[in-house]
C-alpha cells in the first residue's frame, strides 16, 4: 500500500514537473517574437489571384494563406510602380516623405562633386540614391534590437542589401561596369538577387537553416510575375489550351510560377518546425492590367518592344486608376490569427511597417504615416479606420515609352469614389468603384461638387507632407 502511494506520489510529482516544462515552453514560444516573412508580388494585378474570384489563375499556396489567415481586399500601396512602392514597404514612409529626406542628403553629397566629369557625377548620383537608404530607420535596422536575423532576396533598388541594414542578402553592390548599357538596367533592379525563384531558392533555405534558432524577418520579392513572361512548361503547360488570349497566358503562367516559390518557401518552413512561429505577410508591390480576353501580345511584335504588353495595359501599372495601386494584404500566423476576409476596411502599405514592428514587440517610430494593423487582426480592439487614401505620382502612362513620361499625378481613393487629376493638364477621371471597377464611365463633368472636394483633400496633403513646387521625381 505504502508501495502504491510512493509511485502515486511520484507520478503526480512527475507530472507536474512535466507540466511546468511544457508550460516553460509554451510561454518561451510566447516571449519569441515571430519569424516575419514579407511576400512581395512583382507587378502582381489584384483580379489574378485564385482567392480573389479569378476563374482562370493558379494560385493555391497564396489562396491557402488567405484561407488560414486575415485578408484584406482592399489593400492598396503608396505608388504605381515598383522602387517608390518598395521603399514605403521597407522604411514605413509615404515616398514623398523619403524622397524629400532622400534629396536633402544626396544634395549634401553632390556638393563635393564639382571637380569630376559629367558621366563620373551621374554614377555617383545613381549610388548616393541607392546609398541613401543606410540614412533611414528600416524594418531590418529596428528589428534588429529585437535580436532579428534579416535576409533580402529578389527585386531591391538601393544597391547592396546591406544599405537597406540586412544582415544578409542576394543582391550585392552593383557592376558599375555595366553603367550606360542596356544591362545596367538588371543591376538596377536587383542584380543577383533576381534569381530568387527563377533560378534558385537555396540562399533563402541556407539562411534558415543556420538562423532558425533566432527570430527571422525575410524580404522575399521575387522578379515574378514580372516581366520576362517566360515561365518554363512546368507552369505554362496550365494555360496552353484554355481559350483565353495568348498574352493573359503568358502573364498568368508567371503568376503560377510566383505562387510556387511561396509554395517551396511555405513547404521548408512547415518541415523545420517553424510554421506556427512565422507571420506571412503577403502585398503586391503595384497593380496590372490582364484580363483573360485582352490580347496585348501584337503579331509583330513582343513584350520586349511593346509597351503595352510589357506594363499591363494603360490602366494597370504606372497609371493612377484604382487597378494601378490596389493590392489584396494577407497576414497568416497559424493557430494565432483567426481567419477572416475583409472587405470594407481601406488598408495602406503604409500600415504594414508599423503592424510588423508592433508583433516583433519593437518601438514605432512616431513619424510613420501609417498604423498598426494588429488590434484588428487579432479582434482585440477598434482602430481608427480610414475614409480616404491619397496618392502620387510622377510619371504617366505612355504609349511611346515602357517607362511613361514626367507628370504630377494624384489620386484620392474612398470607400466609393476614386479620383485621378494630372495637376500638369489638369486630366482627371472620377467613378464609381462599386458599379464601375475599371473606370470605365468618367463621372467628373457630372460631379463638380465630388472634384472640388477630393482636390481640397489632395491640396491639404500636400500641406501635411511638404510638397510644394509641383512635381517631385520619386522614380529615378
Amino acid at each position: 500500500m505504502r508501495a502504491k502511494l510512493r509511485n502515486s506520489a511520484f507520478s503526480a510529482a512527475f507530472a507536474s514537473v512535466l507540466l511546468a516544462a511544457c508550460c516553460l515552453q509554451v510561454a518561451a514560444q510566447d516571449a519569441r517574437p515571430p519569424n516575419i516573412i514579407l511576400l512581395i508580388g512583382d507587378d502582381i494585378g489584384y483580379p489574378y489571384l485564385g482567392f480573389m474570384g479569378n476563374e482562370h489563375v493558379l494560385t493555391p499556396a497564396t489562396d491557402a494563406l488567405a484561407a488560414g489567415g486575415v485578408t484584406f481586399s482592399h489593400g492598396h500601396v503608396t505608388a504605381p510602380y515598383c522602387r517608390p512602392s518598395l521603399r514605403t514597404l521597407v522604411t514605413g514612409l509615404h515616398p514623398v516623405q523619403y524622397q524629400l529626406r532622400l534629396n536633402a542628403h544626396v544634395e549634401e553629397q553632390a556638393a563635393q562633386w564639382f571637380a569630376v566629369d559629367e558621366r563620373e557625377q551621374a554614377m555617383r548620383l545613381v549610388l548616393a540614391k541607392a546609398r541613401g537608404m543606410a540614412t533611414f530607420d528600416t524594418l531590418p535596422k529596428l528589428l534588429a534590437a529585437q535580436g532579428y536575423a534579416s535576409w533580402q532576396g529578389g527585386k531591391w533598388w538601393e544597391g547592396s542589401y546591406r544599405n537597406g541594414h540586412f544582415d544578409e542578402g542576394m543582391t550585392e553592390s552593383w557592376d558599375m561596369s555595366l553603367y550606360g548599357t542596356d544591362g545596367f538596367f538588371a543591376e538596377l533592379m536587383g542584380g543577383k538577387g533576381n534569381r530568387l525563384v527563377r533560378e534558385t531558392m537555396e540562399p533563402l533555405f541556407d539562411f534558415i537553416d543556420r538562423k532558425a534558432d533566432q527570430p527571422l524577418f525575410i524580404w522575399f520579392g521575387p522578379m515574378l510575375p514580372h516581366t520576362p513572361l517566360d515561365a518554363p512548361y512546368t507552369y505554362a503547360k496550365y494555360y496552353r489550351d484554355k481559350d483565353i488570349s495568348e498574352s493573359a497566358k503568358l502573364y498568368y503562367a508567371n503568376l503560377t510560377w510566383w505562387d510556387d516559390g511561396v509554395s517551396r518557401l511555405m513547404d521548408y518552413v512547415e518541415a523545420k518546425g517553424l510554421m506556427e512561429q512565422t507571420l506571412f505577410v503577403f502585398i503586391g508591390d503595384n497593380g496590372w492590367e490582364q484580363d483573360a480576353n485582352v490580347e496585348y501580345k501584337k503579331a509583330d511584335s513582343t513584350y520586349r518592344t511593346d509597351s503595352e504588353f510589357a506594363t499591363g495595359g494603360f490602366r494597370g501599372k504606372g497609371a493612377l486608376y484604382d487597378l494601378s495601386v490596389r493590392t489584396p494584404i494577407i497576414f497568416h500566423w497559424r493557430g494565432r490569427l483567426a481567419p477572416s476576409f475583409n472587405q470594407s476596411s481601406l488598408v495602406s502599405s503604409m500600415d504594414l511597417a508599423p503592424t510588423i514592428l508592433d508583433f516583433a514587440g519593437a518601438a514605432i517610430p512616431p513619424d510613420l504615416p501609417g498604423q498598426s494593423l494588429r488590434p484588428l487582426l487579432e479582434g482585440t480592439a477598434p482602430i481608427d479606420e480610414r475614409q480616404a487614401l491619397i496618392g502620387y505620382s510622377d510619371n504617366r502612362r505612355d504609349p511611346d515609352s515602357m517607362m511613361g513620361s514626367p507628370a504630377e499625378g494624384y489620386y484620392v481613393r474612398t470607400h466609393r469614389w476614386h479620383f485621378l487629376w494630372y495637376a500638369d493638364t489638369d486630366e482627371m477621371v472620377l467613378y464609381d468603384v462599386t458599379v464601375d471597377p475599371r473606370g470605365d464611365a468618367d463621372l467628373s463633368g457630372e460631379r463638380p461638387d465630388l472634384v472640388e472636394r477630393f482636390q481640397g483633400m489632395i491640396a491639404d496633403w500636400q500641406r501635411a507632407v511638404g510638397l510644394t513646387g509641383g512635381r517631385l521625381p520619386i522614380y529615378e
